[in-house]
């Protein structure tokens, strides 16, 4: 941990890294703070928070990560030989291949065909995805060598919690890469990094519906969705898309990094898709195969969880008509967070950001931010769970972060012309 932090200040700057590092703190410790002061506020204005370890869809999610670790004494006939392969196909690949790529690529499918067994073995416990699970579980396993005890809902919390602000901090370094790799500078990446460390207290300002229906907490990560997991995924994964790894071994681990996000939230599949139609488009066809193959790796999960994923779930859990026209205009007027105004604020300053980037890059990073508003704006439950558009709101304030310094260096210039 501390050569990559002497790395990344070698590369970034001693000062950059140091406000970064300010940066990832806060998104670390306020949420700390909120939860070490519950039930209560931190302070008069704030929203209250009281501690709740398996509040609403977290239940569903804690059930499949503990019925995951049960799975491997349960199913060990099923697991077993599985595991024993893909440890070998693995040992085989190191022993006999000097090429990186078949290396990452056998061990990315191996790791797929583990995921696989277990998503397929796993009970219907409630949860829509299984990824936050998945990721969840791993923890847990060595944990529950100990005994049950260990795997209880308060132990188990203080794993998951671990996860999700590690992944929060995880987000706020990469918004800070994306604004490089944009070329926006490093005094506008780290303003956009700023913008979601510090996005708990700026969301504040929309009123006090933005805080309802857990939407800060699960913002703050205390409430242990897959938030903060998919945002951090798709994140990362962009990231490197847009700095053009140069071997097949990089391209291989991006697509994973898609695939994962999408068994963590199966919306994502239209950012890998927008993904791929770019990397088509340049004409970098070998890293949209390489991308495609690596994602490929978690689709046999994704398959077999669905039929005990959002089929399994009835109404009022799960709308009986998700999606339909009519629910547009709700989508946005009638949102918690993403109302109007809200919108105003950040969506035109973002568009003028556009301007600093390359063209193509921002193509690429607008239509993950379009696709994916476009599925919730005829999604029934968009207005009430405004969470659903986090894993974009990096992308969106990075480009704000951008037009914000547009207009007032275009405010500058104009006040400094001569007259």
């Amino acid at each position: 941990m501390r050569a990559a932090a002497a790395g990344f200040a070698r590369a970034h700057g001693a000062a950059a890294a140091g406000v970064l590092a300010v940066l990832v703190l806060f998104r670390v410790f306020f949420p700390l703070v909120v939860l070490a002061r519950s039930p209560g506020r931190v302070l008069g204005g704030f929203p209250r928070y009281r501690y709740n370890p398996l509040e609403g869809d977290a239940y569903g999610y804690y059930s499949c990560a503990r019925d995951l670790v049960a799975v491997w004494q349960r199913d060990a006939r099923f697991v077993g030989p599985v595991v024993v392969l893909a440890v070998i196909a693995v040992v085989g690949a190191f022993r006999y291949s000097r090429r990186p790529a078949v290396r990452m690529g056998v061990v990315i499918w191996a790791l797929g065909a583990v995921a696989a067994v277990l998503t397929e073995r796993v009970r219907f416990t409630g949860a829509a995805q299984v990824g936050w699970s998945l990721v969840w579980s791993v923890p847990l396993l060595p944990l529950r060598a100990l005994g049950a005890s260990f795997v209880r809902p308060d132990i188990a919390y203080g794993v998951g919690l671990a996860l999700s602000l590690a992944c929060n901090a995880i987000t706020v370094v990469a918004s800070y890469l994306l604004g490089r790799a944009l070329g926006l500078g490093t005094k506008i990446a780290l303003l956009g990094a700023g913008l979601f460390a510090f996005w708990p207290l700026l969301s504040l300002l929309a009123g006090a519906s933005g805080s309802r229906n857990g939407t800060w907490q699960i913002d703050l990560g205390l409430s242990l969705y897959t938030e903060p997991l998919s945002t951090a995924l798709v994140l990362v994964a962009l990231v490197r898309v847009l700095r053009r790894p140069s071997s097949n071994a990089a391209s291989l681990l991006t697509g994973a990094l898609l695939g994962l996000a999408v068994l963590v939230r199966l919306s994502n599949v239209l950012i890998v898709a927008c993904v791929l139609a770019f990397l088509w488009v340049w004409r970098e066809r070998d890293r949209a195969v390489a991308v495609a193959f690596g994602a490929l790796a978690f689709a046999p999960a994704v398959l077999f969880f669905w039929p005990k994923s959002y089929p399994m779930l009835k109404a009022p859990v799960f709308p009986a008509h998700p999606f339909e026209l009519g629910y547009a205009r709700d989508a946005w007027s009638h949102s918690l967070l993403w109302h109007p105004s809200v919108l105003l604020v950040l969506v035109p300053l973002a568009l003028v950001g556009t301007v600093r980037a390359s063209r193509r890059m921002a193509a690429l990073l607008w239509s993950c931010v379009a696709a994916t508003a476009v599925l919730y704006t005829f999604y029934s439950l968009t207005p009430l769970h405004p969470r659903f558009l986090f894993v974009v709101l990096p992308i969106v304030l990075v480009f704000w972060a951008a037009g914000a310094a547009f207009v007032v260096r275009a405010a500058a210039s104009l006040y400094d012309r001569p007259r």
